[in-house]
């Protein structure tokens, strides 16, 4: 199959090397890494589609995006976002999510991956890759964008790791009951786009946003780790979030981002 990867940074070259080892033939599209090679030339011959790309440059990437490819399946792998809204119009929409630094997969070390379309598990699951299905692609979906909020937390308080320990069950709690407040399942917070994506964000110090919070904690400025570190998607998430009050943890990362 030829399948496109929007985004050819290092999440998106690692599908793209999964699915070249599944024996499909990968495009790459991104204007940052190849200036020359145009959206429209990239999905020509797209049977389906892999947004990789960072959650700010969504809106600027779909303005662009050709009627004919949006109704392709698209499977969404960008983080940081809590809505689907962008995606509407895109009739075979669905998101893989989970637990799985970049590298490690470039590597050839496993992981699990939670998937709302049994397509998503077609073409990537392997000896390597492991695909859980879940219908729930708006819980999936939150699940990846709240776990960088929490991570920015364990990083602050990176120093104590019984209080890292504290601040991931409270995460997975608050995850679940605000799952059920945004008519998503609760029970989506147990697969591995939930609590394996929780506990590996929150205690690997590769993790952006953790090392956000690490030094907020030594008193650095949030612009220039914003500068430095290129994209920090728990704190474009953070101001997604509405009634704060109701959620306690993500209030308390709130003031330490402010």
């Amino acid at each position: 199959m030829n399948i496109t990867v929007l985004g050819a940074g290092a999440f998106g070259k690692a599908l793209g090397k999964v699915l070249t080892d599944n024996g499909h033939q990968i495009v790459y599209y991104d204007p940052y890494v190849y200036p020359d090679f145009s959206l429209d030339a990239a999905l020509m011959d797209a049977e389906a589609t892999i947004v990789a790309v960072p959650s700010f440059a969504l809106p600027e990437l779909i303005k662009d995006y050709p009627a004919s490819a949006k109704q392709l399946h698209t499977i969404i792998a960008t983080k940081g976002l809590t809505n689907l809204d962008l995606f509407a119009d895109f009739p075979k929409a669905s998101i893989i999510s989970g637990p799985a630094f970049a590298q490690e997969i470039l590597d050839g070390k496993g992981a699990t991956l939670t998937a709302s379309d049994p397509f998503v598990l077609d073409i990537f699951q392997n000896g390597q890759i492991f695909i859980e299905l879940c219908e729930d692609a708006k819980g999936i979906l939150l699940c990846g964008s709240l776990k960088n909020i929490y991570a920015i937390g364990a990083g602050y308080h990176s120093a104590s790791e019984n209080e890292v320990a504290a601040l991931i069950t409270r995460a997975h709690n608050e995850t679940e009951r605000f799952l059920r407040d945004h008519d998503a399942d609760g029970e989506t917070a147990n697969y591995v786009c939930g609590l394996g994506d929780l506990i590996l964000t929150c205690t690997s110090s590769t993790s952006r946003n953790y090392s956000c919070g690490q030094r907020l904690k030594q008193g650095e400025k949030l612009q220039d780790i914003l500068d430095d570190l290129k994209t920090v998607e728990g704190v474009s998430a953070l101001k997604e979030i509405d009634n704060l009050k109701r959620y306690p943890l993500l209030a308390e990362i709130s003031t330490i981002v402010k």
